[in-house]
């Protein structure tokens, strides 16, 4: 998703901070080859690492072809990392 755009404002930069998110850590999730899984409504949750290590569950929407929106964002679980680690493999 490298040669994406993301839409940022107040609400959803306020929204992953209460997650102790920053939004440069939710794209570099996006821009490393994260598991992705799409929802029922339209959303894609992508399971990835930051380039610090970090792993994060990542909530987004396509506003346009080359446009992600940013939902949410958290840490992972203990057994969401290591379900993207067997995945991994």
């Amino acid at each position: 998703m490298k040669a994406a755009t993301f839409q940022w404002d107040e609400q959803n930069v306020e929204h992953v901070a209460r997650h102790r998110v920053e939004p440069f850590e939710a794209e570099e999730v996006l821009d490393d080859d994260p598991l992705i899984l799409k929802t029922s409504d339209d959303r894609y949750l992508a399971y990835g690492q930051t380039d610090a290590g970090r792993y994060l569950l990542v909530v987004f929407v396509w506003k346009s072809r080359h446009t992600i929106r940013v939902i949410t964002a958290r840490d992972l679980t203990r057994a969401e990392k290591s379900r993207l680690r067997r995945r991994r493999r």
